[in-house]
């Protein structure tokens, strides 16, 4: 027990280090202002109120029920959203930063995940007091697979952003492409709106467009839409994948891309 703790005390002391540098950084952003880095969790609950008023279907599902679907989705696409269009340019930007702070390649990202993670935080914060608040009777258990589903979006958020900045570095213009691209991929992805009636042709976005997969276990996690195994393996599935290309990619490019030790 005690090497096991020599071994992870760096990594978590790492962690930790990362963690307040991003927290300093989102309160200089707010500096000034009466809520300071509240702003973060009330504009995605007050963005989210509007997309529910918005858009809450005729059907069946109430609006109490909605708004719990459309905030969820909602904070897991930023954070799906924010680690791709972020990525676009961090080693052409940030190199002064983790030169400042003697971080290498593989340290620099993992603190772009932690400012990622530090306003996912706050967000997934928002999601779990809103359930708790409107729907308590939505837990269950199946809360603890929150354990399996954070992991897993952390590492593919790594490894996306890796591969993300990689191509940019080599073709520029993909930036702007990738960052069109992802506002399209908004509307294209379950947040608010529902798939009632599997003939319904939003089924087919549902099941083809990968961040679905990352709404619905976010969405399950919280009970708030019935357990499905298939979507936890489909995600397993895709997140391997991602995880796995972005470790190839690193492993093979660590020595050319600019080393910023």
């Amino acid at each position: 027990m005690n090497s096991l703790w020599l071994r992870i005390r760096p990594y978590l002391s790492t962690l930790v280090r990362y963690m307040h540098i991003s927290y300093l950084e989102a309160k200089s952003g707010y500096e000034g202002t009466a809520l300071g880095i509240l702003w973060i969790p009330a504009t995605t609950l007050s963005f989210s109120l509007l997309l529910g008023f918005v858009f809450h279907p005729s059907g069946t599902t109430g609006p109490i029920p909605f708004f719990l679907y459309v905030l969820s989705g909602y904070v897991t696409w930023n954070f799906i959203s924010d680690s791709i269009t972020r990525s676009t340019n961090i080693i052409q930007s940030k190199f002064e930063f983790a030169v400042h702070n003697n971080l290498g390649l593989a340290g620099l990202f993992g603190k772009m995940l932690a400012d990622r993670g530090f306003e996912f935080a706050m967000e997934l914060a928002v999601v779990i007091i809103a359930v708790l608040v409107l729907s308590p009777f939505s837990y269950g258990p199946q809360i603890l697979l929150l354990a399996i589903l954070i992991p897993m979006m952390c590492l593919v958020s790594l490894a996306a952003s890796y591969l993300v900045n990689l191509l940019t570095l080599f073709f520029p213009d993909l930036g702007n492409v990738v960052s069109t691209g992802v506002r399209l991929m908004f509307f294209a992805t379950p947040i608010f709106w529902l798939v009632e009636d599997r003939s319904d042709w939003r089924a087919l976005l549902e099941v083809y467009n990968p961040a679905s997969y990352y709404l619905m276990m976010m969405r399950q996690s919280f009970g708030l839409q019935p357990l499905a195994l298939h979507v936890w393996l489909i995600g397993a599935v895709i997140s391997l994948i991602v995880i796995a290309a972005g470790a190839i990619a690193y492993r093979q490019s660590n020595s050319f891309v600019r080393n910023l030790r």
